[in-house]
């Protein structure tokens, strides 16, 4: 038998720690950029990673920018892997399972946080590439500053705060109507 009243079980029901919020976070980073590499670069061919450094309509290129994609998929996987892992020994260090919630807020956070990275450092700081679709017409509104881009990054960002936030005020309510 337990020491412990089932009233603490009850009042720890759907913890979540910050160390297990900011693993979410990582592994929605990860998650994002190794959607946007296999989507936009490889399914859609869109851009490829240093396209705006290796043109990627040469032979020579093209393998350059392959190559890119390859290791950016893969740091990509590693990160989403680290996140991952340590989401799960977050939860194993837990008496009773971590709110989805929060998490899944966390990790709508860090798939926004990604995509505003892409835009703001790969696409108008460093001009590693740009979206270009037939005929390597532009698909980005507002040159290399992507606005669209951003404003729909920020759009994942809010609405993962608002998945975050809610879960937080379910959990507290829970908390409040148990003790």
């Amino acid at each position: 038998m337990s020491n412990h009243p089932d009233t603490t079980r009850d009042q720890t029901q759907n913890t979540v720690t910050q160390r297990a919020l900011i693993a979410a976070g990582v592994f929605g980073f990860g998650f994002s950029g190794l959607i946007d590499v296999l989507v936009l670069h490889h399914i859609l061919q869109w851009h490829h990673l240093v396209s705006g450094i290796y043109p990627m309509y040469t032979l020579d290129g093209l393998e350059t920018n392959i190559l890119a994609d390859g290791l950016f998929s893969l740091a990509m996987l590693i990160i989403m892997g680290v996140g991952a892992g340590l989401v799960w020994q977050s939860e194993r260090r837990t008496v009773v399972p971590l709110a989805v919630q929060p998490l899944a807020g966390a990790a709508l956070i860090g798939l926004g946080v990604f995509d505003v990275y892409d835009a703001f450092i790969d696409h108008a700081l460093l001009g590693l590439h740009q979206p270009v679709g037939p005929g390597g017409k532009s698909l980005s509104w507002g040159g290399q500053y992507n606005p669209h881009w951003i404003v729909v990054s920020l759009l994942f960002i809010t609405a993962g705060y608002y998945v975050y936030r809610t879960g937080i005020q379910n959990r507290s309510g829970e908390r409040e109507e148990t003790t």
